[in-house]
């Protein structure tokens, strides 16, 4: 047996010494290098791509092939060659496509005719996509990155991890993928092989989505329907080649930045499909360039290779990422009954027969043979539908909007450098090569000091104490440790106090977890020790949580001020934000989610021994205010002329129902993920203080409607609407008024959806009826993003109204212009207050784009 495993050993190795082939280098006529070129045999997919400085090496079978070369804006190259058991060099100049305009007559009038193009390639977009029943393919991706700066305080502990300025990062994997229309894929990772332990952006979205598709990642492709809206179009002329007309349309935005592109699109005469593309946009301040070209496979046009580019900076790091993906389809599955073989006449300027209802599309493809753009596009949404209609009769469920699964072969990363010479299609440049040798030093080195250094995913170090750290304990086990130094705060109650915050939690299975989470907190002022207990169990759908100890905790349990802003607040600006009382508290709480994937519940039960804390008699600031000063720790409210109260019990019962009417989902390696409900969420809320149990005796219920809707590529619309009121007031004290999210301080960075920028936190608070509702439209085309040059750094703008009407206050509103994202960090917003429709007084607010803390 041994005998026969090293025969055939042998015989492989010999086979892979005869591999034969083609290899050289593709250039200019003046010699410059055509990075990223493509090489193919004609009629096939299968082919490769030259690397950055325009080297190339293609294996092939012995036999006799034509292989043509391409290049956007080059003209492409066809060469005849015969390929033995070794490599034959072929060096490939190329010349810069001339383009001629003598076309551009197509249709009547003095419409540009790239718009008559780019109606008929819109028509048929959806065409092409569904011609593709399915396909198996081999994918090559090769990414690069390179640091062009990177923070002097950084740069010493950078370069220990092998990372430079201008020294290459390589990463490279081989995958099977499997794709079945509509939406469902497979993909093996065969090997994978990185020059640096680390992650870095990723296209992904990119790569498998299809310009065909109305949106890319967000982005609305220049053949969606909706694209005259976003775009202009202009024609630059034709070229011939393989025996087609290709046509050059720029594509113009309206108004650049996020969610549009810019470049060049290459549509074939009469099939109005893809021939190449040089696309460039722009998200979150990141500039994206993607080029693809597409070549003739069973007659139709498919991908073969992409490039993509990544460049930009962030907080003093900037840096460059490439991409590379090079497809070869082993299987494609093309619909027979989708054919090339029609005419697409523009509806805006051509006469085309009217099309006869009650057939299908494939019986009107043999049954007539022109189509107007508008009908064309018409007939292939039928198509689709019918082909969903059958997919949910197959799966039984409309809900699912993709499957797919990735598998990751046990020898992925353990493939050694003779396996990546002989699989590699596109060579490695030189600093690609020297990143590997490079990082393999770093390796050996690491090795060699293993011994002597402890990683801090297992090893306690003394700068934890600064920073925290999550230890990995084995056994998916791990244990949380937040830096007290972190969770020192300050109120007029408490003075100051710190927090020490561990977390120990357990994983098993897909996704069930237990956590243990002990918190302890020391109070200065006070000089009192308390905290409390937290305990969850749970899995996917369903959590239970047992909590218990001593706080004190704000009058509102939703917390409206976090620690940071009331700690800056109260000791530099004189002003007392946090009102708080102390609860002795135990309480259970169990969720179920994604019943039916559209309703969630929650149910909660609430024990607490309240009583009245009042400010420290030591209580100051550091900086005094002759405008501000400290108010008392019992807030003032128009509703109750004395929110004090006794020391008192509380029993509350809490229940929440969600609907999700709209939820849809993708399933992943077999789990479901939801994605953006395009419809409201419904929730109904009940509470009750039971009176048969302790001192608080009451009820009430309550209402929201929240949606999140996408208007284009840079609006989105978000709105929230609560309203409801008290069923029984027996008995109530103030912790159980209905609170609101007020503000009342210039700094803020917690923005839950319901959260006013001035309302006084407790002064409208009610034990009878309440309505509020807010509105948040983000743009990135009304004022300031009109700029083109401040809109690609990633800034936008918002327009915000939120409204509050109670029994003490008919009418409160605030008007909201915002700037989001100033540096991809910082959120500016002004505010106006009304009450009724007396101008109140401006604002000012200031906070972080994004939530930060855990």
């Amino acid at each position: 047996m041994r005998f026969l495993a090293l025969l055939l050993l042998f015989l492989t190795m010999q086979q892979l010494s005869r591999a034969g082939g083609i290899r050289g280098r593709i250039t200019t006529k003046n010699g410059e290098s055509l990075p990223y070129a493509g090489i193919a045999v004609k009629g096939t997919s299968n082919g490769t791509m030259a690397n950055e400085e325009g080297e190339y090496e293609f294996s092939l079978a012995p036999g006799n092939y034509e292989i043509i070369f391409q290049y956007l804006g080059f003209k492409s190259i066809s060469r005849t060659i015969t390929v033995g058991n070794d490599f034959t060099e072929v060096n490939v100049e190329m010349e810069e496509q001339a383009l001629s305009l003598q076309e551009a007559t197509i249709g009547k009038g003095k419409e540009d005719p790239a718009y008559t193009i780019m109606r008929r390639a819109i028509a048929k977009a959806r065409f092409h996509q569904l011609q593709v029943r399915g396909y198996t393919a081999k994918v090559y991706s090769r990414s690069t990155g390179v640091a062009t700066k990177i923070p002097f305080l950084l740069q010493k502990r950078l370069k220990k991890e092998g990372v430079q300025q201008g020294k290459a990062i390589l990463n490279e994997s081989v995958a099977e993928i499997k794709y079945r229309r509509p939406n469902n894929y497979s993909q093996r990772i065969i090997s994978t092989r990185n020059s640096l332990d680390n992650s870095i952006p990723s296209p992904n979205e990119y790569i498998l989505a299809s310009l065909y598709s109305p949106e890319i990642a967000g982005t609305i492709s220049p053949l969606s329907p909706k694209s005259f809206a976003y775009y202009k179009f202009e024609y630059e002329g034709y070229f011939e080649e393989r025996g087609e007309i290709v046509n050059k349309i720029r594509v113009i935005p309206k108004a650049y930045g996020e969610g549009v592109f810019k470049g060049s699109l290459f549509i074939l005469e009469d099939r109005w499909a893809i021939h190449s593309y040089d696309l460039q946009t722009t998200t979150s301040g990141l500039n994206i360039s993607a080029k693809q070209i597409f070549s003739p496979v069973q007659g139709v046009w498919i991908p073969v290779n992409q490039q993509f580019k990544l460049n930009g900076s962030y907080l003093g790091f900037a840096g460059e990422f490439r991409y590379l993906v090079s497809l070869t389809y082993e299987k494609l599955d093309v619909d027979p009954g989708l054919r090339e073989d029609i005419v697409i006449a523009d509806h805006k300027k051509d006469n085309a027969p009217k099309v006869k209802g009650g057939k299908d599309l494939e019986n009107l493809i043999q049954a007539q043979k022109e189509f107007s753009t508008k009908n064309f596009r018409k007939l292939t949404k039928q198509y689709e539908k019918q082909q969903k209609k059958e997919q949910k009769e197959q799966l039984g469920n409309d809900r699912l909007v993709r499957q797919d699964s990735i598998v990751i072969d046990s020898m992925a990363n353990k493939r050694d450098t003779t396996y990546w010479q002989a699989l590699r299609p596109i060579p490695l440049t030189k600093s690609e090569v020297s990143s590997y040798v490079s990082q393999d030093s770093i390796k050996v080195v690491k090795d060699s000091l293993r011994v002597k250094t402890k990683p801090d995913s297992t090893h306690f170090k003394p700068i934890h104490l600064l920073l925290g750290n999550t230890y990995a304990l084995g056994n998916r086990n791990s244990f949380y440790f937040k830096s007290p130094f972190l969770s020192i705060s300050y109120n007029s109650v408490e003075g100051n106090a710190i927090n020490f915050i561990t977390e120990w939690q357990k994983r098993w299975e897909k996704s069930s977890y237990m956590s243990v989470r002990p918190l302890v907190r020391y109070s200065f002022g006070r000089k009192r020790l308390y905290g409390n207990l937290e305990t969850n169990v749970g899995g996917r759908n369903w959590n239970l949580g047992l909590s218990g100890g001593e706080m004190a905790s704000q009058i509102n349990n939703r917390d409206p001020i976090p620690p940071l802003p009331n700690s800056v607040a109260a000791r530099f600006f004189d002003r007392s934000l946090m009102k708080v009382y102390q609860k002795q508290f135990g309480h259970i709480q169990y969720s179920l989610r994604n019943i039916g994937d559209v309703l969630s519940l929650n149910a909660s039960l609430d024990f607490e021994h309240r009583k009245e804390l009042f400010n420290q008699e030591s209580a100051r600031p550091i900086i005094f205010w002759s405008q501000f000063g400290f108010t008392p720790n019992r807030p003032i409210n128009r509703e109750l002329d004395n929110t004090g109260f006794e020391d008192h019990n509380a029993w509350i019962f809490d229940a929440t129902a969600t609907l999700r009417p709209w939820r849809r989902y993708l399933i992943r390696n077999g789990e479901k993920r939801y994605l953006r409900s395009r419809g409201p969420a419904f929730s109904v809320n009940y509470k009750s203080g039971l009176g048969f149990l302790g001192d608080s005796d009451y009820s009430m219920l309550q209402g929201t409607i929240r949606q999140d809707l996408s208007l284009g590529p840079r609006s989105n619309l978000e709105y929230l609407v609560n309203g409801g009121g008290f069923l029984s007031t027996k008995t109530m004290y103030f912790p159980d008024y209905q609170h609101f999210m007020g503000n009342e301080f210039f700094f803020q960075y917690v923005y839950p959806p319901d959260q006013f920028r001035m309302l006084p936190y407790y002064l409208y608070s009610t034990s009878k009826w309440f309505f509020q509702t807010h509105l948040t439209w983000t743009m990135q085309h009304f004022l300031l993003t009109r700029i083109q040059s401040l809109r690609v750094t990633g800034i936008s703008e918002t327009l915000q109204l939120h409204y509050l009407r109670v029994p003490t206050m008919r009418n409160y509103s605030e008007a909201v212009y915002g700037i989001d994202n100033i540096m991809r960090i910082v959120r500016l917003e002004a505010v106006a207050q009304f009450h009724g429709s007396h101008f109140q007084g401006m604002g000012w607010r200031v906070g972080a784009s994004f939530r930060f803390g855990r």
